[in-house]
Formats: C-alpha cells, sequence, structure tokens
C-alpha cells in the first residue's frame, strides 16, 4: 500500500512491536493521546469494558463506540457511537457504557432508546405550552356548548398573562412548582380572582395535554389546598333602582329569543325569587292553581344546611296569567318550560343567560349588569327598601333557612299571609316599574313595625 502524503506508516507496514503499543488496551487518558494515527481507521478496547472501544481516524478524530448484541435479535451486532473525545472523556464514555448495559439487561436497544428519547425531545419542544393551549382553544369552541362572551374574554385575557411567562416552554416540562409559583405571583401583581382565573385555564389546559398523551398527568391537579388565596363571593351583577329595573322589563318585553319560552321564563323570574335552574325545571305538578303556590324542592337546597329542602312560592296574579297562557303551549308535558332539543327535556338556562347578555339595554346587552340570579337581589333589595318588608321574610321567601329565638327553623308555611301579601305588592310594583311610574327615591315607611306586631 502506497505512503499517504503525511508520512503515516500503513497498518499492514507497521513492525509488530509497534502493533503490539497501538492495539493494548486503554487504562487512562493520556494513552488516547498517545495512539498514533494510521493510514486506515482503526479501533483499541477499553480496559475492564467488554465492547466499549475507541476509534481513531486518518484525521486524528477519536470517537468512543459501544459494540453490542441486540437484546432481542441475538443476531444483530451494533456499533453505537458514545461520543467524541475529549468532549467525552475517558470516564464519562464508561459511564455512558453502563447506561447501555442497565438498558440491555432490561431488554432495551440502546440505539432505539436514544432514537425514542430523540423523537420526543423534538416532540417536547414541537408541543410548547402556547401551542397546546391554542389547541384546546380551538376545541373548546368547536365541542360542546359554546363559552358566553364574558367567558371567552376571560380565556384570552388568562392566556395572555400565562404566554408571556410560559408561551416556548414545551408542555412536558412545566411541573407543579413552577405553575403554582406562577399563579401566586399572579394573584400578588393583578388580584386574587386573576390568580384563580389563570388556575382554572392551565386545568383546561393540562387536561387536554393529558388526553392527547403530551403529558402523564395534570399537575395543576397536584397543587396543594389553600395554596392559592381564595377567591371572594363575587355577588351576581343585579339592578336594584326601579327606573333602570323598569328599562330591563320593558326590553324583556322587546326580546326576539329564538325561544319565546324564553322570555316567559324571565318575566317568572322577576315575579317569584326563584333561581334560574328551579324556573327552568319547573313542573306543573307543583303548581297549585287554586291555592295560587308553587311547592318544590330547590335544585340548590338538597344537602345544604343553609337552605331549605322544601319552598313555597306564593304566585300573585300576575304570575298566574303567565302560567296560564303557558300551560296552552306544554300543559300536557311534565316540565312548565318543555324543550325537546334539550336532553333533560327542560329549557337549557342558558337559554336565559344568553337572551340577557345579546339583547336589550339600547344594544349594549346587559353583560355584567344584570344576571338571572340578580333578580333575586333585585327583589330583595328594593322590597326591603321601597317597600318595607322586614329582612326575615325576604330571607325565607329566597329559601334561605332562618332560625327562630329557640334555634329551631322556621316551617315553610310561616309568615305565609305576609309573604303572599308581598308578593302580590311585589308584582304591582313591577308593573309600575315597567310603566316608568316609579323614581329611584326611596320614601320613609313603617311596613317593618307593623310585620313584627303580626
Amino acid at each position: 500500500m502506497a505512503k499517504q502524503s503525511n508520512n503515516l506508516p500503513s497498518i499492514k507496514d507497521e513492525s509488530a512491536d509497534h502493533q503490539q503499543v497501538r492495539l493494548q488496551p486503554i487504562e487512562y487518558d493520556k494513552q488516547i493521546k498517545a495512539k498514533p494515527l494510521m493510514s486506515a481507521d482503526y479501533e483499541i478496547n477499553i480496559a475492564g469494558c467488554d465492547g466499549l472501544l475507541l476509534r481513531i481516524r486518518p484525521s486524528g478524530k477519536r470517537e468512543f463506540r459501544h459494540r453490542y448484541t441486540h437484546p432481542i435479535i441475538r443476531t444483530k451486532r451494533t456499533r453505537l457511537s458514545i461520543g467524541d473525545y475529549p468532549a467525552v472523556s475517558l470516564k464519562r464514555a464508561r459511564e455512558l457504557y453502563y447506561d447501555n448495559l442497565s438498558l440491555l439487561a432490561d431488554g432495551i436497544d440502546p440505539k432505539e432508546h436514544r432514537e425514542q428519547q430523540q423523537k420526543n425531545l423534538e416532540n417536547s419542544y414541537n408541543n410548547t405550552f402556547k401551542k397546546v393551549a391554542e389547541q384546546w382553544f380551538e376545541r373548546r369552541l368547536a365541542v360542546g356548548k359554546k363559552p358566553s362572551v364574558s367567558t371567552l374574554k376571560t380565556y384570552n385575557r388568562m392566556l395572555k398573562y400565562i404566554n408571556a411567562k410560559l408561551a416556548d416552554v414545551p408542555i412536558d416540562q412545566l411541573k407543579m412548582t413552577m405553575l403554582l409559583t406562577f399563579c401566586q405571583d399572579l394573584q400578588e401583581e393583578r388580584g386574587i380572582e386573576v390568580g384563580q382565573d389563570a388556575k382554572t385555564v392551565l386545568n383546561y389546559v393540562f387536561d387536554h395535554a393529558v388526553n392527547r398523551g403530551l403529558v402523564e398527568l395534570n399537575p395543576v391537579r397536584a397543587f396543594p389546598s389553600r395554596s392559592l388565596e381564595a377567591s371572594a363571593n363575587k355577588p351576581k351583577p343585579a339592578i336594584t333602582t326601579p327606573s333602570e329595573f323598569g328599562q330591563l322589563l320593558r326590553d324583556i318585553d322587546q326580546m326576539t329569543p329564538r325561544q319565546p319560552s324564553t322570555i316567559t321564563a324571565l318575566k317568572l323570574l322577576a315575579l317569584t325569587y326563584a333561581r334560574v335552574g328551579d324556573i327552568c325545571a319547573m313542573k306543573w305538578a307543583d303548581i297549585d292553581f287554586n291555592a295560587k303556590q308553587w311547592t318544590f324542592e330547590p335544585l340548590k337546597g338538597k344537602g345544604r344546611k343553609d337552605m331549605v329542602d322544601e319552598l313555597v312560592i306564593p304566585l300573585a296574579p300576575q304570575a298566574i296569567a303567565i302560567l296560564q297562557e303557558q300551560h296552552k303551549q306544554t300543559g300536557n308535558h311534565e316540565f312548565v318550560f318543555h324543550s325537546p332539543k334539550n336532553k333533560k327535556g327542560i329549557l337549557p338556562t342558558g337559554r336565559i343567560n344568553y337572551a340577557l347578555n345579546h339583547y336589550g339595554n339600547d344594544g349594549k346587552t346587559y353583560l355584567d349588569i344584570h344576571t338571572p340570579h340578580g333578580f333575586r337581589a333585585s327583589a330583595k333589595t328594593m322590597q326591603m327598601e321601597r317597600l318595607g318588608y322586614d329582612e326575615l321574610i325576604t330571607e325565607m321567601q329566597l329559601g334561605h333557612k332562618m332560625i327562630n329565638k329557640y334555634g329551631r327553623a322556621y316551617s315553610r308555611f310561616q309568615f305565609i299571609e305576609v309573604r303572599t301579601k308581598m308578593m302580590n305588592e311585589w308584582a304591582d310594583y313591577i308593573d309600575k316599574m315597567r310603566a316608568d311610574e316609579i323614581d329611584n327615591v326611596i320614601y320613609a315607611n313603617f311596613k317593618h313595625a307593623e310585620q313584627k306586631q303580626g
């Protein structure tokens, strides 16, 4: 064989003594540097590590390689690069070699393992928080019940805050402590509610990531209890002044939703003190047209110590008239607001929320101004401030469990005469507000004293 231009001897031409020195197993780093360059690649064993080799190229490049038999396919021999010297030291090469032996002992091919790790790493960096959050948001809009306008605003605002810090971080690298610290910092910087809302959105995004197999567990669900400051119970927006409430009533009369029964439900909400869920689930069997009463079990009262198990709502003539008209439409069904399109067979509560959030108020709607639940606050406030009724009577009409001076709860029929009178007066007051005959001035009255004497 012709000699190379660098005058390096070929393996064929070298002496037996030189060849013996060249092929002597390597024990120390200094031996690696001392090995000569030859006209062709050659490999030397690393002492004490069967299958660990150092490959030396004519260019001077030195590479550690591991030669092993595939753990499953025994006829398959593989040479796996461990790394170039000196970037990978002899000590580190031995450590990686023993890591490979551990994998082989578990029936895992180190080369296939490395390729899978590389693929996982690429997937990880392709699945950043921002990308996964966008996928969740698109699916949230496409599947199931569409979020309300206010909910969408909250989602977008929270994602803006979160992406400012975490957008480019791979989703599988976001751990519980990191996310908890983020939410806690957000509470300090922007308020308790914002931190809680961010936690909610993070929880949704990670549930989506779990379902897609991008992470094994949702770290948000591992937040310790009380690790974030609790949100205060925020009152539902409600109109409590006659002029504005009268405008709301007139707007309800002019609304044109897809289901006309939505208007009927809104009118009964104003007249009855009931929760929106109870109105939508109202049954004909619970209404006594002769006694002019609606007796039912409040949906939210089940198992709660602060609420009654059964509630009696006196129905004013105006409410009776609305129900009689509705009976013509759904009287042959179980529910007052029967809806064949809904799986429960009733008017969805979301329809009532939608009406207030999309109609009236000169096109500005009643979003963040008045909610279906707000009718309860409207009635209680104005009946106490304008009509002079006692808080005990209004609280009982709300379905809250009230305790007498003997430590016992009032029965559902106690003060029924006063409550009936109150509901009738309230219905008449509603008519006057609708006709714009009531101003916002609060006048003195003595009805509190009359109730206590009674």
